[in-house]
């Protein structure tokens, strides 16, 4: 299963819920190293609560200047899975709606048509002759 060991409050609870997830069939082994961290995230500033409040999610999905929209979205989905977790063996969780955090938007790329790439090829010809006639002089 998994080696890392989860001290914060809830460890025990993270700890179970990737075996659960493991024991499925999952390979949860990122997920697992992200709740790593959001087990020391808690550890440093949440210490003693006893259950996932929409503050605690919030802190810990905010988007950080240096990374990307899909990062947050990453976060979002596994602290999502984590507190339906918790929901479902009864400790109290505020769990993040789908979609939240919308997804960066996807790169739509631009398809030439025949005569713009026509007109590029021929305009692309004319620069060379020009520039080839300019340094036979």
């Amino acid at each position: 299963m998994t080696d890392i060991v989860y001290n914060g409050p809830f460890g025990r609870h993270i700890k179970n819920h990737v075996e659960l997830k493991q024991s499925v069939g999952y390979k949860y082994i990122a997920e697992a190293e992200h709740l790593k961290r959001f087990d020391t995230f808690t550890l440093d500033k949440y210490r003693f609560v006893t259950m996932l409040t929409k503050e605690i999610v919030l802190d810990w999905c905010s988007k950080k200047p240096y990374e990307a929209q899909a990062n947050q979205c990453i976060r979002a989905s596994i602290i999502r899975q984590f507190g339906r977790y918790l929901d479902s063996i009864g400790v109290k969780a505020y769990i993040i709606p789908k979609g939240y955090y919308p997804k960066a938007r996807q790169y739509m790329p631009h398809i030439y048509t025949d005569d713009e790439l026509k007109r590029f090829f021929l305009k692309r010809k004319s620069v060379i002759t020009v520039l080839n006639s300019h340094t036979d002089t």
